[in-house]
């Protein structure tokens, strides 16, 4: 009996959420999800869980821009001072 497929997630819709919650275009979070989700694909044996693994990737190349970076990231809001 052949194995049963993997539902996979929405990748749209966590795009769309990273977007949102990092303040970036939807585009530019698309391509930096893409990326970083290929590359764990590319050595991965079991996929069910990527997209988590991308998405937390994702989060730590955005915050290391953030602190390596003189500029701001674009699209992403500064820190406020209390």
């Amino acid at each position: 009996m052949p194995a049963a497929k993997e539902k996979q997630p929405d990748q749209q819709r966590i795009v769309a959420s990273l977007a949102q919650s990092c303040r970036m275009p939807i585009g530019e979070m698309a391509v930096l999800y893409e990326h970083e989700r290929a590359e764990l694909a590319a050595g991965a044996h079991i996929t069910k869980y990527l997209h988590i693994f991308a998405t937390r990737k994702v989060l730590e190349v955005l915050h290391q821009r953030g602190l390596d970076q003189e500029t701001p990231v674009p699209g992403k809001s500064a820190p406020l001072d209390a």
